[in-house]
Formats: structure tokens, sequence, C-alpha cells
């Protein structure tokens, strides 16, 4: 063990905290001044405006961009460049969390996910390293406030609550296929996470495009309702993927450290539920005649279970001393 290396380590996770403050904060300028020419347009006419923007009738039908309303001409420069300058941040900010995590792996010589405070940054480090692919691939700058916010809040937590000093492993832990297994599933989480992001604006959206407001928000800058609902459901299916083999490589590792493949301990059971509820979810939008709101409320049930598995389940686990990777000897 390098307690030095772990001193680094924590002052890594320091720094992309500040970068990500930052970001956050350029997101939100970016947000709002891409809603800004929409701040005094009456609800009959903000569908022209989104249709003379590129960007999405009422009726939520996408027209060619990437379907949101676009800022005014005078706008649009000092807007892109600030979403950039954000996303800029992010890309630091992440590169500086997953050397955190990195170090942090290296100077206890395994996996950096061997108690809740690693656990915690290294799925911060997960979703912030999805989001900064997909965003520089999709333009998503108008989701960067959406997902910095929580990755923020997820770090402030695990710094103030969650810390604990690195140190060795259970012999059970120390397994190749627990590596795999959690590698995964924090790859399956950081989908759901976005997903579900995307899931809630969605709903949000399409509300207020069924009854839309006496005066326009930052809500109708974002992309049109039906194309926040098939992104989404892309993203989870690609997490829905990437779960199931989070499930059978988790059995396998339960083979290999416990003897068997299931014993119904706490973990087990909620990585279950999980796939359950997603699969479900994935029945009804493939439904036809279903309400895609419906099926868009399943999965955000699916995403609670995912936020219940990842928090309490693992702390009960710790505690009971069931099958689990989060506690320590």
């Amino acid at each position: 063990m390098s307690p030095a290396l772990a001193g680094n380590s924590n002052m890594a996770l320091y720094a992309s905290m500040i970068v990500y403050t930052l970001a956050m904060l350029m997101f939100a300028w970016h947000l709002a001044s891409r809603s800004s020419h929409l701040a005094g347009t009456r609800a009959p006419e903000r569908e022209e405006v989104l249709v003379a923007a590129g960007g999405a009738t009422a009726s939520g039908e996408s027209l060619p961009s990437d379907g949101a309303s676009e800022p005014t001409l005078e706008q649009s420069a000092a807007s892109w460049q600030r979403g950039n300058i954000a996303l800029m941040f992010t890309y630091l900010a992440t590169a500086l969390l997953v050397a955190s995590v990195v170090m942090r792996g290296i100077a206890v010589a395994r996996p950096p996910w061997g108690n809740m405070f690693e656990f915690a940054t290294a799925s911060a480090a997960a979703v912030g390293l999805t989001y900064s692919v997909l965003a520089k691939r999709n333009n998503w700058q108008w989701l960067g406030v959406f997902v910095v916010t929580p990755i923020l809040l997820v770090l402030g937590l695990s710094l103030a609550v969650l810390y604990t000093e690195a140190g060795e492993l259970m012999p059970a832990l120390k397994s190749y296929w627990l590596a795999i297994h959690v590698g995964v599933a924090f790859l399956a989480v950081s989908f759901f996470t976005i997903a579900a992001i995307i899931g809630l604006l969605y709903l949000v959206r399409r509300r207020r495009e069924e009854k839309p407001p006496a005066r326009a928000s930052f809500i109708e800058s974002l992309p049109s309702s039906a194309a926040l609902e098939r992104t989404a459901y892309s993203l989870n299916m690609v997490a829905f993927i990437l779960w199931t083999f989070t499930l059978i490589a988790g059995a396998i590792w339960a083979k290999q450290a416990w003897g068997a493949y299931w014993q119904w301990d706490p973990k087990e059971v909620w990585t279950f539920v999980i796939w359950t509820v997603y699969a479900a979810y994935m029945h009804s939008r493939a439904t036809a005649g279903i309400d895609l709101r419906k099926s868009m409320y399943i999965a955000l049930a699916g995403f609670v279970c995912v936020i219940i598995n990842f928090t309490l389940v693992n702390l009960v686990s710790t505690f009971v001393g069931m099958h689990n990777y989060s506690g320590m000897n």
C-alpha cells in the first residue's frame, strides 16, 4: 500500500470537484442563454419560434437538427462557446476523477471499489466518462448541468459521509470475476443514470407541450419530448444489455467465492429485481398502443431500484456480512 499515492488520489478528487463546479456554472449559463430568446414568448407563438429555429414543433415532431430550438443569431456564437467551454471543464474534471480512482486502486493494489467511498467515486467517474463521450458525439451541452450536478452531489456526499481510508480486501473479494462484474455494473449504471435524467426531462417536456405555459422557459430550449424519449430508450437498451452481463458475471463470481451461483442474499436479489423491472420496461416500450409516458415511469422505477441497490442494500450487506463488494476486513 502507498499512503503517498492515496493522498495524491484525494488531491485529484478535490481538484475534480472544483473543476466540475466550474463546468456546472458554465453549463447553467449556456442553458440560460439558449432559452433567453424565448423568455418573453407567449405559448401560442412558441411553436412558430421553435419551427423557425429548426428545432421541433409543439407536437413533438422532430425537424432536421438535434431536435432543440436554437438561440438567436446574436446569441448563438456566445452560447456555443459557453457550451464548449463547459464541456472542456467536464473533460478535465472527469480526467482528474478517473485519475483519482486509478491512483486509489494502484495505492492499494486492487480494484478501487472495496468500500462505499470508493464505490461512490468510481460510479461518479463512470457517469462523467460516459457523458463526456456521448456529449462529444451528440452535442449534448444542454444536458450537462443535469449530469454534472448529481456527480458533484455524489462526490460531496462520499467525502463528507462515506470517506474510508485505503485498506485491504477480504480474500473472497480478490477475484478477477469480481473486477469484471463490478466494472461492467459501473458502465451499466452510468447509462441508466443518464437515461433516467433524460427520462425525467422527457416527462416535463411532454407535459409542457401538452399544456403550454404562459411564458417559455429553459424547458422549451430542450429537444422535443419525442426526441428525448427515443434517446432515453436507446440508453436504457444499452444499459440493460450490460446489466444482463453483470447478472451473469455476478453469479459466476458467487460460485467461485462462495460455492453457489445463487444464495438469495440482498445483492443478488436486487440485481435480479433491477433486471426484471427494466425487462418490463423494454417489453412495455415495444408494445403497440402503450402510452410511452407509462413506459418511462417503469424505467424510472427501475432506476430507483438501482439507487436502492447501490446505497441501502450495499450498506445492509456490509453490516450483516453477506456477499458484497463494499465491505472491508
